[in-house]
């Protein structure tokens, strides 16, 4: 009797193991699946921030442009420019010089607090996807932060003496849209000083230092990309 006892004990108590290992291994494998769903959506978000790379890195690289055009100008203390190049180029300069890159990081966010992260088989990918939404989001962060107080430097210090007054076309994007000039007023005197100069070369630094992380994120976006479509 006793031993027939055990031996319902026993397949009972397998029995409630057995469930749980089961449970287990369906909540594993739905966590999978979410995961694998999750990775899809970073995939997508990901070939968006390339995209959204490539015109921020083509806008700044116009500022880095304008900027060197304005310095070799202005380099042997006169002035070859005319002024209509001059007011298109400080143009160009004060109208991109703060346009920043804004990662889209909600699925990285779904990734970390549903525990889906930890089920990526990549060493590299989670490296990666780490360094790329946490610290190089931090050192963006910054940078637009610095271009941004120097974009209100331009407009409260230099624009008084450099005044440009754009149209834009209606129909276009306001954000990555050609302006045409309207008026503008330059003061040569300012242009030629080395305040101006100084502006500039505080611009040329700060758009530069920016590119090379730009670039950086590039990069490593579309190492992700290529990682998260073996996974």
């Amino acid at each position: 009797m006793n031993r027939r006892y055990l031996i319902e004990f026993i397949v009972i108590i397998s029995g409630v193991f057995l469930s749980f290992y089961l449970d287990d291994i369906r909540q594993l494998g739905e966590k999978k699946q979410y995961k694998d769903t999750l990775i899809e959506e970073l995939i997508i978000t990901a070939n968006e921030d390339v995209d959204q790379l490539d015109k921020v890195i083509s806008e700044l690289e116009s500022v880095n442009i304008s900027i060197d055009l304005m310095l070799d100008d202005i380099s042997d203390g006169e002035i070859n420019l005319r002024d209509d190049l001059i007011a298109a180029s400080y143009l160009s300069v004060k109208t991109r010089m703060n346009f920043s890159f804004y990662p889209l990081s909600g699925t990285f966010d779904q990734l970390i607090s549903t525990g889906s992260f930890e089920l990526i088989e990549s060493i590299e990918l989670r490296r990666l996807l780490i360094n790329n939404y946490t610290h190089l989001a931090q050192r963006n962060d910054a940078n637009n932060r610095s271009l941004d107080d120097l974009w209100l430097s331009f407009v409260e210090n230099v624009d008084p003496f450099i005044t440009v007054i754009p149209s834009i076309d209606e129909n276009a994007s306001y954000i990555y849209a050609d302006q045409n000039i309207d008026t503008y007023y330059i003061d040569h005197e300012f242009y030629l000083s080395k305040e101006f100069l100084a502006y500039l070369v505080s611009a040329k630094g700060s758009v530069s230092t920016n590119l090379d992380m730009l670039d950086l994120f590039k990069r490593n976006y579309n190492r992700i990309i290529n990682l998260a479509q073996e996974n």
